[in-house]
């Protein structure tokens, strides 16, 4: 399994705060799905309007089931359902009541309260910041399918990175390639150009080693690099911008980004 190196543990986004965001990326989805078919193809994956959801409120129904129980053992997804309406016109109401239940049981919640995850952190915590990250990438989807330009704040964006690296060591039970990330000292660095002279950390050096990666904070020339915006590497991270993408500027080993990419996308 892949290791992580010590990084600061402060989180870009406090909790109430990543609460409220959750809750407008919601929102944004249920308005974006009123205008469009539920056929509408999701750019870059085999899913339609239709799929995609029903997977994110599948997702808020599983998180908001675990956190209002406080359990301690995994509750499995496939244990849960959803109803989805029939009648597309329905969804979107559908969507933000199911999503407001999840914001509700978030809000009501002792963010340090002892409560099963599948990552490091055990504690509600955990879900609240990957409910904000998972909805917001997911609202991209939708956006991508609409022909829609939105924004991912500087702030949820570096957040986003931070989490993705954080959490993906314990990803295998659902994404058996993140056991692949490792190497002989390898790097990469991500720089967020639009961050430089801010206070927001946007710079990253991923290092594969033979036992798994490590990944820290710093200013320094990797074997690849990946230069971008903020939001543009949030997404790139998360696997919705490619090597070649127009928007990223990508310096060094392009075979050694390509694994990387290959590998870490869940």
């Amino acid at each position: 399994m892949p290791t992580l190196a010590p990084s600061p543990r402060r989180r870009t986004i406090r909790n109430e705060t990543a609460i409220e965001l959750l809750d407008g990326e919601i929102r944004r989805i249920a308005e974006l799905i009123a205008d469009t078919s539920p056929a509408a193809p999701i750019p870059g994956c085999d899913r339609d309007l239709a799929d995609l959801t029903e997977h994110v409120a599948l997702v808020h129904k599983w998180a908001a089931t675990i956190v209002e129980s406080l359990t301690p053992r995994r509750i499995e997804q496939r244990s849960i359902e959803v109803q989805v309406p029939a009648d597309w016109s329905a969804v979107p109401a559908w969507f933000s009541r199911n999503g407001a239940e999840l914001v509700a049981v978030l809000r009501a919640a002792d963010p340090d309260a002892p409560v099963y995850s599948w990552g490091a952190d055990q504690h509600v915590g955990f879900w609240i910041r990957r409910m904000l990250h998972e909805t917001t990438i997911h609202r991209t989807d939708v956006e991508a399918c609409t022909g829609v330009a939105g924004r991912i704040e500087p702030a949820v964006a570096v957040d986003a990175v931070d989490e993705l690296l954080d959490i993906l060591p314990f990803a295998d039970f659902f994404r058996p390639n993140v056991r692949d990330l490792h190497g002989d000292g390898e790097t990469i660095h991500l720089h967020a150009t639009d961050l430089d002279g801010t206070d927001l950390r946007g710079e990253w050096l991923i290092t594969l080693e033979p036992e798994g990666f490590r990944y820290s904070h710093a200013h320094v020339k990797g074997a690849a690099a990946v230069r971008g915006t903020a939001q543009d590497l949030a997404l790139f991270a998360y696997g919705r911008r490619k090597v070649g993408d127009p928007q990223l500027d990508v310096i060094g080993d392009l075979s050694l980004l390509a694994h990387w990419s290959s590998k870490s996308a869940i």
